[in-house]
């Protein structure tokens, strides 16, 4: 089975989970990047109204893959607005589809995941599983914390 790992990060938090996922299972990395970067304040009223963003065009053929894993940090209880632009444009036909998030507060995002659960299968495409990671706003995730997250999820996937 080949696997994808794309993944939307602003502070960073989220960029050092999927470098860790990309790693464990031995895969492509690929980065969402926002075209008109912007303040924390309006990132999270953007996200907090569903706005989509402008980002670069990536370079993916999802017929190259099976698995795909979609990272995004949640902005005030919402998943961020370069992810998505990335859900609206992508065709996950057929793809089982693994949600990673990444924020500050301990809950669960269940709204988060149904929001993305419910595009991906909009697309065509199969949630398979999903985690989150807590961060602090404050300070970057540690990659022994980011790896020992990720492989905890991983290992209970069974994809290696």
């Amino acid at each position: 089975m080949k696997n994808l790992v794309v993944y939307y990060s602003r502070s960073g938090n989220t960029k050092i989970v999927a470098e860790e996922i990309s790693k464990i299972i031995e895969c492509e990395l690929e980065k969402i990047e926002f075209l008109n970067d912007i303040g924390s304040v309006r990132a999270a009223f953007t996200s907090l109204i569903g706005c989509k963003a402008r980002i670069k065009h990536l370079n993916i053929d999802p017929k190259k893959y099976d698995n795909i894993f979609i990272g995004c940090p949640v902005w005030a209880g919402k998943s961020a607005t370069p992810m998505n632009t990335f859900l609206n444009n992508f065709d996950f036909t057929n793809k089982n589809v693994f949600i990673f998030i990444t924020q500050a507060d301990s809950k669960t995002p269940v709204k988060v995941y149904e929001s993305i659960s419910k595009r991906v299968a909009d697309k065509g495409g199969n949630v398979a599983d999903m985690f989150f990671v807590q961060t602090n706003m404050k300070s970057l995730i540690s990659s022994q914390q980011a790896m020992e997250a990720a492989t905890e999820w991983i290992n209970k996937l069974r994809l290696k």
